[in-house]
């Protein structure tokens, strides 16, 4: 059983080298005050063991019954989607391993929009085209 509900807030998207501010919202679910570490990571791959510098975020506090805080971190969005993983342990006679929660940053490509443009423009001059044609034949 988990000692502590983890809401993560982020956004659904960011550009490639866009500064992406992530936030954790951790609440002890206990009746007790109980010390806790926060880890916050943008992993490429939820399934790998998190790498040292996928970490952006670590904080270590006690947190009373019933009260919530929020821990900030930020990272450089990369060329790929990325999740943010929030991590907490719990210290009652060791530490042990609590909860976690995932939250996806999709990557927004301006490839894409760049792309549309052109496609459009050569869609209104086949259409255009073909009404001048159209109306010559007339």
């Amino acid at each position: 059983m988990a000692y502590t509900d983890i809401a993560i807030t982020a956004p659904d998207s960011a550009e490639e080298g866009e500064l992406v501010s992530v936030s954790a919202r951790v609440t002890n679910i206990t009746a007790l005050d109980l010390s806790f570490k926060v880890k916050i990571y943008a992993v490429r791959d939820i399934y790998a063991v998190p790498e040292p510098e996928e970490i952006i975020g670590s904080f270590e506090e006690v947190i009373g019954s019933g009260i919530a805080k929020t821990y900030s971190a930020s990272f450089t969005m990369p060329a790929w989607d990325t999740i943010i993983l929030v991590m907490v342990h719990r210290f009652v006679v060791y530490w042990d391993y609590d909860n976690l929660d995932s939250k996806l940053v999709s990557l927004k490509t301006k490839a894409a929009l760049s792309m549309i443009v052109p496609v459009l423009g050569i869609v209104a001059l086949s259409v255009l085209g073909i009404a001048l044609v159209a109306k010559k034949k007339k």
